[in-house]
């Protein structure tokens, strides 16, 4: 999401808002190129979120579960001068995709360090900068003469503003101020003129000020009477009012579908979408859809993507092998028939026509040969091919067979990420992908013991439901925690959770069929609308050796076919 110069001066008015006056407690670095400070500001926490990354943006966020576990020696030099502090103010810088945190920081020795935060959300040249004293402490990215002549970046230098042609804000003016600024400063097009005298304009607020004036923008300014100029001066000031009372973020659609963003509501004939109450909530929600901060979880679903095809390849090329099997038959036949006709004289040609005396009328067939081998040397070799196929077919179906069950192991480990919503969860997820061997072992003990009761627990007034988040809790419910007598739950050749049903009585149909609606809701066919559920008692549940966690087996079981349900009694 792009916000223009003067949507983000609703921004800074909403992070000052939310943010002066709080305690920055600690810092993260999420990923290479994002920051989470955690403030405490009105007694309440606030998440400030700072990324110049692939899509750069500054916002109050919701608390992150999976934080880096081991912090980066960025992030020990920025706690170090920077934790402890408290924000003074954050403001923006001459109307321009530029915010300044202003924070101060109390020394042990009673003198006061103040230092500045400069985030810079200028597209490919975005930046997060600290300063003090006018001298950069350190930065995000640093920034070579030869990666860009006119701008260096990085610690010990002195810190300059991005060039911005002496533009100043639309905010900071009156109605005659805006108006003088354009008859001595403008030039050119109406539109050159406001973007060359002013920051921050997007096409949005342009056309939306050039709306209230009844002009095209291709006007030439200097060719404009002073009536025209008094009225595109109004509806400039017109737009720094509604800035200043702004709070929110409204999304339009235009004819064409695409999207407009505009920070207080206008009279068009666009669509207006949806409301977002707060700038920061609409980021957030553009942020998480793009996967742009690259957060530990999201790594970790990443590496079990790339498993998975990985895996999936490796089963295509299996069964691609499989498949040449196919012509095992022909190779013997090949070979019985050059062995039968070895007296033929056939060396140094490509192929040979003999009579397939072992078909029933007798057919002429080619059989392509090496030039370089006698016939009876080429009957050999297709001996050879025939027995290597062979013994292919048992090798190979036995490798497709493990390859099918690792494939659908990492596709259900896949499905326990969606349903980890605490770093304990997301812990043992991790250590399951450790011992499948998907990411490296970690020689560091946590800090803290993985309990076995992080599954879900749901009291119903028929009983209990005990429900796995992951692999490693469907192992413990079904083969350690149930009794024999207790009902198992788990969608048919879906990705799902274990579900375990107890009872003082026999459930009924009508319970079951409850429970197998619980049991679609926590599986990968949620949002489906017919799901076949199987069902049994935990005695007929059986693990083959040497198998993966939460892989099973039963002799007997039902299926019903159900419509997910969400349990009432279930808080995400």
């Amino acid at each position: 999401m792009n916000l223009d110069g003067l949507t983000m001066s609703v921004l800074a008015k909403e992070l000052n808002q939310s943010l002066q006056s709080g305690q920055i407690q600690k810092l993260y670095q999420v990923d290479k190129h994002s920051l989470l400070f955690k403030v405490r500001s009105a007694n309440q926490d606030v998440n400030l979120m700072i990324t110049v990354g692939a899509n750069p943006a500054v916002y109050i966020c919701k608390p992150i579960q999976d934080l880096p576990k081991e912090p980066s020696s960025l992030c020990m030099f920025l706690r170090k001068h920077i934790e402890g502090s408290r924000i003074a103010s954050v403001e923006q810088i001459n109307g321009d995709r530029i915010l300044c945190i202003h924070i101060d920081k109390l020394e042990m020795d009673g003198s006061i360090t103040s230092t500045a935060i400069y985030i810079e959300l200028m597209g490919k040249y975005s930046n997060c900068i600290f300063v003090q004293n006018d001298i950069i402490l350190e930065s995000l990215i640093h920034v070579s003469p030869l990666m860009n002549r006119e701008r260096s970046v990085g610690p010990k230098m002195t810190y300059e503003l991005p060039p911005n042609s002496n533009r100043v804000s639309l905010l900071d003016f009156n109605e005659d101020e805006i108006f003088n600024l354009l008859t001595t400063f403008g030039s050119g097009t109406v539109t050159n003129a406001i973007r060359s005298v002013f920051n921050g304009f997007g096409k949005a607020l342009l056309d939306y000020v050039l709306n209230l004036s009844h002009l095209s923008g291709l006007e030439d300014i200097n060719a404009l009477s002073n009536d025209v100029l008094h009225i595109l001066a109004n509806a400039l000031y017109h737009v720094k009012e509604n800035l200043l009372e702004a709070h929110q973020l409204l999304v339009y659609e235009n004819v064409n579908n695409k999207k407009i963003y505009m920070p207080f509501p206008m009279d068009t004939e666009f669509t207006l979408i949806k409301i977002y109450p707060t700038i920061s909530e609409a980021i957030e929600e553009s942020i998480t859809k793009s996967g742009a901060i690259h957060t530990a979880d999201k790594e970790l679903e990443r590496i079990i993507s790339n498993a998975i095809k990985k895996e999936e390849l490796r089963h295509k090329k299996i069964k691609e092998e499989l498949d040449d099997t196919q012509k095992m038959e022909t190779y013997k036949l090949y070979g019985d028939l050059l062995m039968i006709n070895s007296h033929v004289q056939a060396h140094y040609k490509p192929s040979i026509d003999v009579q397939n005396l072992l078909s029933e009328p007798a057919e002429t067939i080619t059989i392509p040969l090496k030039p370089e081998l006698t016939i009876v040397e080429n009957g050999q070799w297709y001996y050879k091919l025939y027995t290597k196929l062979k013994n292919r077919i048992i090798s190979g179906q036995y490798q497709l067979d493990q390859s099918t069950v690792k494939l659908e192991y990492y596709r259900t480990i896949l499905y326990s990420l969606s349903l980890a919503t605490t770093r304990e969860s997301l812990e043992e997820i991790r250590h399951e992908c450790m011992d499948a061997g998907i990411i490296k072992k970690s020689k560091k003990t946590l800090s803290y013991k993985l309990g076995k009761s992080n599954y879900i627990h749901l009291e119903i007034p028929e009983g209990d439901l005990y429900i796995g988040r992951n692999n490693q809790q469907n192992e413990y419910l079904t083969h350690r925690f149930a009794k024999p007598n207790d009902l198992w739950f788990h969608t048919q050749d879906i990705q799902g959770s274990h579900l375990i049903l107890r009872t003082e009585t026999d459930p009924d149909d009508m319970l079951i069929s409850q429970v197998a609606k619980y049991a679609a809701y926590f599986s990968k066919a949620r949002h489906s609308s017919k799901v076949p559920v199987d069902y049994t008692y935990i005695k007929n549940i059986k693990k083959p050796p040497k198998s993966p966690l939460g892989f099973v087996i039963f002799n007997t079981h039902q299926t019903m076919i159900v419509e997910p349900e969400k349990p009432p009694m279930y808080k995400d």
